[in-house]
């Protein structure tokens, strides 16, 4: 009689299966050389049994039998023939055809109807093991999202430590910066991926670059900012965030079309913040001769003569330079403007929590319609598609605002203090941090500083500045204390200086700050 040794695992992973395919070939061939069988040929993959139509080497096998190659199967234990009952019955089906002959383990021989009916008990036994050991395995994971672990191999940028992820040092800081550099709006997906594998991002396996396909994956997970999601449903995750909400979102925005930012071949200084002060169109840049760099109109419109204009780099960069010495902020008087104004902030911090109240309130509100909507459906009001539908997007919602109540715990008194003061000596540094020959601590400079320089006959016509330097100008040169603090008693200072953290916290500064 002629056999086939079958050997499978679940799992190329040898920890997931005690015997790998290496240790079942081995002991089924010393098995075979010891009781004189002969072997047609050895099959080996690594394929899960629980459904049917999943082993290409087991159907073959199959058919090779019906074709008369070999009529024994020689196994280590039934279950590595089949955990489901579709494959079981083709097995009998040729054992009582004649075609399979026997049935070999290590441990026994199945070769008659009885026989057949104890494999079929084995088989059955197999398949209600996998069907257990899947509710177990679906049930360990709710758990382990309920108390807000993720439940499975870590995604990029997090590594797996006793049961939950933690930040990889070796990956967070890029998972960080290409967040930052998309939401610039001034790079691509595979921009991104070019750079990061500039900077050593490289893959788990193989040691190579990042296709932009898993970069999209990285910018569309909220696991990144706290969250765990399945099928579906928002878990509030217990490990720490790489990116704020708010930084994903604006990603996200990006993503999907909002305020999508065209990709230039070449990259100008001063070009994104320049429109013609005659037609209202944008000023662009083009490079002459190889060497130099030119801003004129693009004349949009075609009824501007300004188009025809141009002006050199170096003088566009003598104008900003002019802009910037001209603000001039003076440091004592911005030293003592800032201290009156942290005395007026301490005592407000003392009873500004109402954001976290209101967070609460709306959490328990949430709370509150769960249990409503649990009692509609014990009372059969609403049918279980309608419940799980509802049920699904109220805990999405509530996990939304448990993020962003955590998050409020950062906006501490230091933190905003901390960006007080890092307003004020970034507006007293401004001429300092522009004179240097770095392209980009020029470019942060101008982020943070402007909104439009409008130009005309090559001069600057009108500037508007960003918060806060929008109201620092007007005071820059004074020496009036009551300037520098105007409408500090009113309203308006609420919205000025929420405006100016706003602006801030748009533009990471510890970026140029670093430079």
């Amino acid at each position: 009689m002629k056999y086939f040794i079958y050997c499978r695992k679940s799992s190329e992973e040898e920890t997931k299966q005690i015997q790998s395919l290496e240790t079942q070939e081995r002991m089924l061939t010393e098995y075979a050389d010891k009781y004189n069988l002969e072997i047609v040929e050895i099959l080996k993959e690594s394929k899960s049994a629980k459904t049917d139509g999943n082993r290409p080497l087991f159907s073959s096998m199959l058919e090779r039998i019906k074709n008369k190659e070999a009529s024994g199967v020689l196994v280590l234990h039934t279950d590595r023939l089949s955990r489901n009952g579709i494959e079981s019955g083709q097995l009998i089906k040729l054992f009582e055809m004649g075609f399979i002959k026997e049935i070999r383990t290590p441990s026994r021989t199945y070769n008659s109807v009885t026989d057949m009916l104890y494999i079929d008990f084995d088989f059955v036994f197999a398949a209600h093991y996998s069907r257990n050991l899947s509710i177990r395995v679906k049930e360990g994971i709710e758990t382990k999202l309920q108390k807000g672990e993720y439940p499975s191999y870590s995604p990029v940028g997090y590594v797996n430590k006793v049961g939950k992820i933690y930040p990889d040092p070796l990956r967070e800081k890029h998972i960080q910066k290409a967040y930052k550099l998309y939401n610039s709006g001034e790079y691509t997906l595979k921009q991104i991926s070019n750079i990061l594998f500039a900077d050593g991002f490289r893959t788990r396996i193989g040691n190579n670059k990042v296709h932009k396909s898993v970069i999209h994956r990285i910018f569309t997970d909220p696991v990144y900012y706290g969250a765990i999601r399945r099928k579906g449903t928002l878990y509030k995750g217990i490990h720490e965030p790489l990116v704020s909400k708010s930084l994903f979102d604006k990603v996200n925005d990006r993503l999907v079309g909002k305020n999508h930012s065209r990709k230039q071949k070449h990259t100008f200084l001063y070009d994104k913040f320049l429109s013609c002060k005659v037609c209202g169109c944008k000023l662009t840049a083009s490079i002459k001769k190889g060497l130099y760099i030119y801003y004129y109109c693009t004349n949009s419109r075609s009824k501007c003569l300004e188009h025809k204009k141009y002006i050199p780099e170096g003088d566009m960069e003598t104008l900003v330079k002019e802009l910037i010495a001209n603000f001039n902020l003076k440091k004592d008087m911005a030293d003592l403007s800032l201290d009156l104004y942290i005395d007026d902030l301490k005592e407000e911090y003392k009873d500004k929590v109402f954001s976290k109240d209101i967070l609460a309130k709306q959490i328990l509100s949430i709370d509150e319609k769960l249990d409503r909507l649990l009692d509609l459906r014990i009372g059969n009001a609403i049918d279980e598609e309608k419940y799980k539908e509802k049920q699904t997007k109220l805990k999405n919602e509530k996990t939304e605002l448990e993020i962003s109540r955590g998050q409020l715990k950062a906006n501490s008194l230091e933190t905003t203090l901390e960006l007080l003061y890092e307003i004020k000596n970034r507006a007293c540094s401004l001429k300092e941090l522009f004179d240097c020959d770095d392209f980009q601590v020029k470019s942060d400079v101008l982020n943070s500083l402007l909104w439009k320089l409008e130009i005309e006959s090559q001069k600057i016509a009108s500037v508007q500045y960003k918060l806060p330097y929008e109201y620092l100008k007007d005071v820059s040169k004074s020496d009036d204390i009551l300037g520098w603090r105007r409408g500090r008693d009113s309203n308006s200072r609420r919205t000025f200086i929420l405006r100016c953290f706003q602006d801030i916290r748009s533009r990471p500064l510890s970026d140029l700050s670093s430079k």
